[in-house]
């Protein structure tokens, strides 16, 4: 039975480690148990219900054979009561079972979500897109389907079958017997047949996955990719994959259309054996007629269990998937608690003996207060540093100090009201412009302060072709320019007013002003401000400069000196002088 619900979680290397690993939900856990007994209670009244109508039966043909004037009302009135029972439990149950597995869905939903927001940025950067999507949309379906039309079906179906089988046996027990055989071997045949859905529903999620991903990496850019003359190559890779899935979707389809048809094969058999018995036997036409109502309602259990196979095959595939994405290591929280919280005023940033990614053992510190210019060619390290500084990385080696703090074991109050990171990457949710420049900012500033700061950052036009702080902003900022989007997110720094000041190339896509707003940004506060820039005009600005270079760090100190001797800070922006 363990086998059919979850998987019995075994310690892994990764979760001895750094990264202690989450677990899928308990399908009986979160008060979900009771919910499901119900079920089951709800399936032991559709089995009463059905014995009553099958005596029922039994006793309105008894009165045809006796040729008595008087109706069998009550027989045919118990029929219509069972008849409506059935529905009214089976609906009830269907309901009740569709919640359990909604309610479970949305468990693993969200102990997903939580768990990528506790991984490492790079870690999550790393994955494709339509894969991740995969895993919250065709996953989250088929666990679901299993929970709510597998799980409480196949229970339903446990329940129903023996007790139905009771009722047959004692309207009659030769007929229990002739029908029992063709049921069984039917039972038998899904058993084995069943199993074999296994590799044919990995194989469609992996398909469906891979394509997902394509069209998720390709639909963004296909009118560049027209440009670039890769409408017909990319549609023909397409092409193939949709073969590939229809061709996986199609052998899961025969598997599943053979396991549905065996019920129907049951249902003629076991029809067949209890008219044969009855004629062979003697019976009573109101005890086969009894016997074929019973056996009718056997047949609908039946066909829940063949789907319930379907089902368990694809619960199996999105499993997996989800464990494993639950198994990657996540950030590990400090064990030792804080003795007090962090001050509100700027604190050290202290990297000692630090290697992570590309950064190999840098020790440095950032002193309260500081504005410091963090300068390298691509693939330096400097984003890395920036991460860990935000505690979006865990260091492989050394330690990282906000104050006296890990930044990864800031609670998310402390992180609201010490840290703000402008990256290439940040969110921009849809929803009000207002939600948009406050998103993260712990103490919501009234109307008059986001006005100021976005006149502040340039944003007034933008604010005016909305038409207000209450208007949407679509999805990644879609409905913005890539200037505007950066001038949102300054001005959200801005007002989120913080002790450390992370800016990952913050003039990236400004115009001439922008070293101005930069300046200005980290000027006007006295947050301490590590600014990734390879721009000269807001490398001077700043108080010091920390060039970075295979991951070491060369050169520290005041731009004034560092751009007039010779050393390697001055050699990088020697071409940008000159151009």
């Amino acid at each position: 039975m363990t086998s059919l619900f979850t998987r019995v979680q075994r310690p892994d290397a990764q979760s001895k480690g750094r990264g202690v690993r989450s677990r899928l939900p308990r399908i009986f856990g979160e008060g979900r148990k009771i919910s499901i007994l119900l079920v089951a209670v709800l399936a032991l009244g559709q089995g009463i219900a059905a014995g009553v109508a099958a005596f029922a039966t039994r006793d309105v043909f008894a009165a045809f054979r006796e040729n008595d004037a008087i109706l069998p009302t009550l027989a045919l009135a118990l029929i219509v009561i069972g008849g409506l029972a059935i529905a009214v439990l089976r609906v009830g149950e269907r309901l009740l079972a569709e919640r359990v597995g909604q309610d479970y869905a949305a468990s693993l939903r969200l102990k997903l979500f939580k768990h990528l927001s506790r991984m490492s940025a790079r870690s999550v950067s790393q994955r494709r897109k339509g894969a991740l999507a995969m895993r919250f949309v065709g996953d989250l379906a088929s666990v679901r389907g299993w929970v709510s039309l597998g799980v409480a079906r196949l229970i339903s179906a446990c329940i129903l079958l023996p007790v139905t089988g009771v009722v047959l046996y004692l309207l009659n027990p030769k007929l229990a017997t002739a029908a029992a055989v063709p049921i069984a071997l039917g039972l038998i045949a899904m058993t084995l047949i069943g199993p074999s859905l296994g590799p044919a529903h990995k194989r469609l999620r992996a398909r469906r996955a891979r394509l997902a991903a394509d069209m998720s990496e390709r639909v963004p850019h296909a009118p560049e990719l027209r440009l670039l003359g890769r409408s017909e190559i990319e549609t023909s890779h397409l092409r193939r994959r949709t073969k590939k899935l229809v061709a996986s979707a199609l052998e899961r389809a025969r598997g599943a259309a053979v396991l549905t048809a065996i019920p129907d094969v049951i249902s003629g058999l076991a029809a067949a054996a209890v008219f044969w018995t009855a004629l062979r036997a003697g019976a009573s036409g109101a005890d086969a007629a009894g016997a074929m109502a019973a056996v009718g309602l056997l047949i609908q259990p039946i066909r829940d269990l063949a789907g319930v196979w379907d089902r368990h095959r694809a619960w199996i595939a999105a499993r997996d998937k989800c464990d494993a994405m639950l198994a990657a290591p996540k950030l590990e929280l400090p064990n030792d608690k804080p003795a007090a919280p962090l001050p509100s005023v700027p604190c050290s940033l202290r990297f000692t003996n630090v290697s992570a990614g590309l950064l190999n053992d840098v020790t440095i510190t950032a002193e309260p207060g500081q504005k410091i210019a963090i300068v390298g060619g691509n693939g330096a390290g400097k984003s890395t540093l920036l991460g860990l500084a935000a505690g979006l990385e865990q260091p492989d080696n050394g330690r990282v100090l906000l104050g006296d703090r890990n930044p990864v074991g800031l609670s998310a109050k402390e992180r609201r009201s010490l840290l703000s990171l402008v990256g290439k990457h940040s969110p921009i949710l849809a929803g009000s412009l207002r939600r948009a420049l406050t998103m993260g900012v712990s103490d919501r500033p009234d109307d008059s302060k986001i006005l100021a700061a976005a006149d502040t950052f340039g944003l007034c036009e933008t604010i005016d072709r909305l038409g207000g702080l209450d208007e949407k902003v679509s999805e990644a900022g879609r409905n913005l320019s890539a200037g505007e989007a950066r001038r949102l997110l300054l001005a959200r720094a801005a007002l989120a007013d913080p002790k450390l000041m992370l800016l990952d190339e913050p003039d990236d896509a400004l115009d001439t002003d922008g070293p101005d707003l930069i300046e200005n940004l980290v000027r006007q506060s006295d947050a301490t401000a590590l600014v990734i820039t390879h721009n000269l005009a807001v490398a001077r600005r700043m108080d010091l400069i920390w060039f970075i270079e295979d991951g070491k760090i060369l050169e520290i100190g005041p731009p004034e000196v560092l751009l007039t001797c010779e050393g390697p800070t001055n050699r990088f922006f020697a071409p940008r002088r000159v151009a």
